[in-house]
C-alpha cells in the first residue's frame, strides 16, 4: 500500500456528480434527452425562507460538451480543486452516465484538475423523483460477483487508472467505494475482500499502472469494528461522501448549518480513533434534496431523499469548515481532504456559480486552502 507522507497543504478532491447529460439507460428509463436538470427546474420553496428552485449561472449545460468541461476544470483549479472525485456507475456489466467523463474530460489532454474514480456501488432507483407512500422502483442493481468485479477492474485500469491525468495520492492511483460494505459482502467477507484487493493490486503493476490508493468513503460500521479491519483487508484511507451521517432528523424540516458543522467536526474527532487507516476529512457545502421529492407530495421527513432542508449555509460558514479540515488533515498526517461536491444541485450542494450566491463558495475555498499552507 502507499505510503501517506504529505507534503504542504493537503490536496483537495471534490466529488462530481455526473447527472447532467443524457445517457442511453436514461433514455430508456425515463424519456430521450432526460436528465435531472428537469428535477433542478421543477423544484419549489417548501417552507418560508427556503430557496428553489437553483439556478446554475452557467444555465443547465450539457456537460459531456468538452468546452463546457474545459471551463469547469479551469474554474475549479484558479480555486484551490486539485482533483475531481467523478461519481462512477456500473451496471449491467457497463459505465453508465460516464458520458462527462469519457466525451467531455477525457477529450482534452491539458485538464488543469486531475481526475479519479469515486464507484458508486449502489442500486440505481427511481427517485427521479420519489414519491410518497411508494417504493422507488428498482432500475439496475449494483451487486457483482468477484469474477465480474475482476472484469469491471481491468475495465478501470485499462480506460482509466493508467490515464496521464489521473490522480495519484502517495504515490497510488486513488479508487474509491461508496458503500464498502456491500462490496465486503458482495465478495463473500473480509478474507475474500483482502484476496480480491490484492489481485487488484498484482493487476495494477502488471499492466504499468503501478501501486493504488484504495479508499473507503462509507457503508462500513465504524461502531462495529469494520474501521478496525480496514487496513488488514487492503485499504488505504477513509473519507467520509460528505455530512450525512451526522444530519439531525428529529428538527423539522430545516437544520442550521453552523449546528450541522458542529456535529460533522465532533465526528472528526471520535471517527479517526475507530480506524486502522488515516482519515481523510470532509467539508460540505450544503444539503437539500427536496428536489428530488415529488413537487406534488408534503414533505415529511423520514429517509432519503426526504430529509431536512440545511439553511444558513454561507460561504463565510463553509470557508471556515474547509480551514478546520486543511488544519487537521495536515496534523494528521492525511494527504487529502475531500469536498462535497462540484455539482450535487439535486441535493443541494454545489461549488459551481449560483445566480444568487454567485463565484461565492469557490472564492472561500481558494481563500480558505491558500491562508492554511501552500501545495
Amino acid at each position: 500500500m502507499a505510503n501517506i507522507e504529505p507534503a504542504g497543504r493537503p490536496e483537495v478532491a471534490v466529488f462530481y456528480f455526473p447527472s447532467w447529460h443524457a445517457d442511453p439507460r436514461n433514455d430508456r428509463w425515463k424519456h430521450p434527452g432526460f436528465t435531472e436538470w428537469e428535477l433542478v427546474q421543477a423544484a419549489r420553496p417548501r417552507f418560508a425562507g427556503h430557496r428553489q428552485p437553483l439556478v446554475p449561472e452557467w444555465g443547465y449545460v450539457d456537460e459531456s460538451d468538452p468546452d463546457m468541461l474545459a471551463r469547469t476544470t479551469r474554474v475549479a483549479a484558479e480555486h484551490g480543486v486539485d482533483a475531481f472525485l467523478f461519481d462512477w456507475y456500473w451496471y449491467e456489466d457497463a459505465d453508465f452516465l460516464n458520458g462527462a467523463l469519457d466525451r467531455g474530460y477525457l477529450a482534452r489532454p491539458d485538464q488543469p484538475v486531475r481526475f479519479a474514480l469515486h464507484w458508486a456501488n449502489h442500486d440505481w432507483t427511481d427517485v427521479f423523483p420519489a414519491k410518497v407512500g411508494e417504493e422507488p422502483t428498482l432500475l439496475a442493481p449494483a451487486k457483482v460477483t468477484p469474477d465480474e468485479f475482476v472484469a469491471l477492474s481491468n475495465h478501470l485500469l485499462e480506460r482509466y487508472l493508467s490515464h496521464p491525468r489521473y490522480w495519484r495520492v502517495a504515490g497510488g492511483a486513488y479508487f474509491s467505494w461508496h458503500q464498502f460494505g456491500l462490496f465486503v459482502d458482495w465478495m463473500g467477507g473480509w478474507a475474500q475482500v483482502r484476496e480480491v484487493l490484492a489481485d487488484f493490486r498484482a493487476r495494477a503493476r502488471r499492466v504499468g499502472v503501478g501501486e493504488l490508493h484504495l479508499t473507503c468513503v462509507g457503508g462500513v460500521s465504524l461502531t462495529d469494528g469494520d474501521g478496525e479491519r480496514l487496513r488488514e483487508a487492503g485499504v488505504d484511507s477513509f473519507t467520509p461522501y460528505n455530512w450525512l451521517h451526522v444530519l439531525p432528523l428529529d428538527q423539522g424540516l430545516s437544520v442550521p448549518y453552523a449546528q450541522w458543522r458542529e456535529r460533522a467536526q465532533r465526528s472528526w474527532q471520535t471517527e479517526p480513533a475507530q480506524l486502522s487507516v488515516p482519515y481523510a476529512p470532509n467539508v460540505t457545502m450544503g444539503w437539500d434534496s427536496t428536489a428530488r421529492v415529488d413537487q406534488a407530495d408534503e414533505l415529511v421527513v423520514s429517509t432519503w431523499p426526504r430529509l431536512p432542508v440545511v439553511v444558513d449555509n454561507t460561504a463565510e460558514q463553509f470557508g471556515a469548515a474547509v480551514q478546520d479540515a486543511v488544519r487537521l488533515a495536515r496534523d494528521s498526517g492525511a494527504p487529502y481532504l475531500t469536498v462535497n461536491a462540484w455539482n450535487e444541485w439535486t441535493e443541494g450542494s454545489y461549488l459551481e456559480p449560483e445566480v444568487t450566491t454567485g463565484y461565492a463558495y469557490l472564492h472561500a475555498l481558494r481563500a480558505a486552502t491558500s491562508a492554511t499552507g501552500e501545495r
